[in-house]
């Protein structure tokens, strides 16, 4: 394993170009001098111990990516995201969604060494023809038959439905709240999606049915969705939402409903509701099914009242007030129960370490401590 002082100088200025770093505020985070920083990105000197696991956990790498040379690292589309939509992405959300691809690593290597098995992932569709709207519109409708769904059941946990899969989905606030998430074909851990959590439970749902049509439709290996309508240029975000929208609300059972019923206000605002979908997305949803007009639509977005939002299903089950505060703080780190049980079942068959396990709940020592106590999980002396 070579190791150079100046490949890992270029390592260390590249990844800082692409998180949107100055040297100042690399050192306020690491306590490394910026002196010392500049000097290390021209090689001159090799890095201390000390310096490349610092380095490594500030920009959520592992730290063998930077100690060898020819070290590929696994998160390469993540900045190459970076470079291509910098403008949209603060240093914030950048290290959320480089935390993300660090959870998705994390995810996959538990599993690996608990010997979970994967869903097989059996499902597959191959797209016919051109035309994009059609082929969202017919994987969504071969999904809901593979999952047995008939075409007046509403999905109600899509997170646990994409899992189910063989996806990782993980949720994360995000300051840019034009974005809705994330699709990444990662190298180790497969298809991951990220949503933005910045988001109503109804958003996050559409959200999260629209990053998986991308995963099941696209051979991109990292893509970023925006909220809002799509220019017909842009047909992999329009096929994703044709699928995000006929997965979530079957034509078929739209249908159902007498078209003249679709011009009240509190009907609309009703079957929102138990579709689990906001207002604006079922009015687009009857719009393209031809059971409303262009000024309907508009009518009633002013007029349909906002439903509740769907229930959080990390947050359902008997939670004291305070415990599902801390749980909600959780799911603001972007960790999933799913994540966070792999984690303690990790280390109490003493797979990790207590360090490594505050590790990967992105946490203190202290702060494991009591999210143990949240998930009442064991946490013996290390």
């Amino acid at each position: 394993m070579a190791f150079t002082a100046e490949a890992f100088g270029r390592k260390l200025a590249s990844l800082r170009a692409d998180f949107g770093q100055d040297l100042n505020s690399i050192s306020v985070s690491s306590g490394i001098p910026a002196e010392r920083l500049s000097a290390l990105e021209l090689g001159q000197g090799e890095p201390t111990g000390d310096e490349v696991l610092i380095l490594a956990d500030h920009f959520r790498k592992d730290f063998r990516f930077l100690l060898a040379d020819d070290a590929r690292d696994p998160d390469e589309g993540v900045e190459v995201l970076f470079r291509e939509r910098g403008d949209e992405l603060s240093p914030a959300d950048r290290i959320a969604i480089a935390e993300f691809a660090l959870l998705c690593r994390s995810e996959a290597m538990l599993e690996r060494e608990l010997g979970v098995e994967r869903p097989a992932g059996t499902f597959a569709f191959r797209a016919r023809g051109s035309y994009f709207k059609a082929q969202g519109a017919e994987c969504a409708a071969a999904l809901r038959r593979y999952l047995d769904l008939s075409d007046k059941e509403v999905v109600r946990d899509v997170f646990a439905t994409i899992r189910d899969l063989g996806m990782r989905v993980f949720r994360r606030r995000l300051e840019n709240s034009n974005i809705s998430g994330l699709y990444m074909n990662h190298p180790e851990a497969g298809h991951c999606i990220l949503v933005n959590l910045a988001e109503g439970m109804a958003r996050q749902r559409f959200s999260a049915a629209h990053e998986l049509g991308h995963g099941l439709l696209d051979e991109k290996p990292i893509t970023m969705s925006m909220v809002g309508e799509w220019t017909s240029a842009e047909l992999v975000e329009v096929r994703a939402n044709t699928f995000a929208s006929h997965f979530l609300m079957p034509p078929a059972l739209l249908a159902t409903v007498a078209k003249a019923r679709w011009a009240d206000p509190a009907e609309v605002a009703s079957w929102a509701q138990r579709l689990r979908v906001s207002v604006p997305a079922l009015l687009s949803a009857l719009h393209a099914a031809r059971l409303i007009d262009g000024d309907q639509r508009a009518s009633l977005r002013q007029a349909a009242r906002r439903p509740p939002e769907p229930p959080d299903p990390e947050l359902e089950g008997s939670l004291t007030e305070a415990q599902a505060a801390r749980k909600a703080l959780l799911l603001d780190r972007g960790l999933s129960k799913r994540y966070v049980d792999l984690c303690f079942d990790a280390y109490n068959r003493d797979i990790i370490s207590l360090g490594l396990l505050a590790e990967m709940l992105l946490a203190t020592p202290g702060e494991t401590i009591e999210i143990a106590a949240l998930f009442g999980r064991p946490l013996g002396s290390d």
